[in-house]
């Protein structure tokens, strides 16, 4: 391989973000594998007395209180039954853990730009849209979350 090809490799892959594939009520989504610390299996969580009702309760990853967020009722979809392939994704939110349950994770993706468009604005009110992307791969849609509006957090990457 010559120095130009290296260089086209090197622009070719700054021009992809890497997203974590999960799925949740049989819809792919994604999110940046940046904000992603760990996946873990299901385990008991602690309810949290008066918890908003997305908010499954809190769970103990290595001495450090995570709460965790059902992301099925985050988003709208009814509840299932938790089984072998649900897991929780931790992420770093500004300086906080935060734990979401999914039905199962898929994936590591690199997805170029190009293959990213702006979500469609056809969300009720003035509620922020849960997708800040929509992208085509291979003809499949994979929703990526915009986590700001998902977790009410003002967080800059």
């Amino acid at each position: 391989m010559d120095m130009d090809e290296l260089l086209e490799n090197e622009q070719a892959l700054d021009n992809t973000q890497e997203f974590l594939i999960f799925t949740v009520d049989a819809i792919d989504f994604g999110i940046d594998i940046g904000l992603v610390q760990e996946i873990i299996k299901i385990q008991p969580i602690s309810t949290i007395p008066n918890a908003l009702p997305f908010c499954k309760g809190i769970i103990n990853i290595r001495g450090t209180i995570v709460p965790v967020i059902d992301m099925r009722a985050k988003l709208g979809f009814q509840p299932g039954e938790y089984n072998e392939r649900t897991c929780i994704i931790v992420v770093l939110l500004g300086s906080e853990l935060v734990g979401f349950i999914v039905d199962m994770v898929k994936d590591v993706m690199r997805i170029p730009q190009e293959s990213l468009s702006d979500s469609p604005s056809i969300h009720a009110g003035d509620h922020r849209s849960y997708t800040s992307k929509i992208a085509n791969v291979d003809g499949k849609i994979k929703q990526i979350l915009n986590v700001d509006a998902v977790f009410g957090l003002n967080v800059t990457q």
